[in-house]
């Protein structure tokens, strides 16, 4: 994708890193332009097949990313996914999910993000989860550790025994139940990225979401996160213990998922599973 003054050649995760900066930058403007519009909240089908609500920011920074990664590599997104994934099985692509928490973001609340992720031969290599309104981008290139704005991150400890929960399941008197049962406080945070986030940050040990009809995590969803939780020393995985896929029909996963740092995740699974909830 480039090469530097002196000759050598830029690697590519740099690169790609420096133009998913480029595109949180440009969506600042983007997101800057709607509010001070008439902030239009739209229907659309997910992927689901459910009704949901979409944005003018959402297109328009699914298309910034599309225009960005033009000249060089695919783009896998949200609001371009027709049923089709075979953007998925090439070599190299990227992930978008240009936000992450519509509902929070169209109500006005922080808990919303700006998901980037570059995938090589079906293995996460580059991540970027931005936050616009609390001022933070948590980025990853494999094997080079999480960075927050720009700086290393530092490993807080986060013995707090807090386990991160959507609003919707913890009042969910099963889910509730379930998550009592394992002695672990819930913490309300409401989509994927942001768990993901409280985790980086340390505010929280864990994060889980519970299978539920109608509802996935979509790739779009937890692409970037897989690679900061494995940078940062934690593990994410389905509910059933296994990898989340990077390719295949399955990318729409709907058998929930489980993301640990600092306390035993196949432990925390087996309890989770032992009460039936799978």
């Amino acid at each position: 994708m480039g090469t530097k003054e002196t000759g050598e050649t830029t690697p590519i995760e740099d690169l790609i890193l420096s133009r998913f900066n480029e595109v949180n930058v440009e969506a600042i403007n983007i997101i800057r332009q709607w509010r001070a519009g008439q902030k239009r909240v739209l229907d659309k089908v997910n992927a689901n097949g459910a009704h949901d609500v979409v944005t003018d920011v959402d297109i328009t920074i699914e298309s910034l990313t599309r225009q960005t990664f033009a000249d060089t590599i695919p783009v896998f997104g949200e609001e371009g996914f027709n049923n089709d994934a075979y953007v998925v099985e090439k070599p190299l692509y990227i992930v978008v999910d240009p936000i992450d928490g519509t509902k929070e973001f169209a109500k006005g609340s922080n808990e919303w993000s700006i998901s980037l992720c570059a995938v090589q031969n079906g293995v996460p290599i580059v991540a970027s989860i931005f936050m616009p309104d609390k001022g933070e981008c948590f980025t990853a290139i494999k094997n080079k550790g999480v960075r927050l704005n720009g700086l290393p991150l530092k490993s807080q400890q986060a013995n707090n025994g807090k386990i991160a929960v959507s609003p919707r399941q913890i009042k969910d008197p099963v889910f509730g139940e379930s998550i009592r049962r394992t002695g672990l406080v819930a913490a309300e945070v409401s989509a994927l990225t942001p768990k993901i986030c409280a985790i980086l940050r340390g505010e929280v040990q864990s994060a889980v979401y519970f299978p539920q009809d109608g509802q996935s995590a979509a790739l779009w969803d937890y692409a970037a996160g897989v690679l900061l939780v494995q940078e940062f020393g934690g593990r994410i995985s389905s509910l059933c213990g296994a990898d989340l896929p990077f390719r295949g029909a399955d990318i729409i996963h709907k058998k929930g998922w489980l993301a640990t740092r600092e306390i035993d995740h196949t432990q925390l699974l087996a309890c989770l599973n032992s009460l039936g909830e799978l």
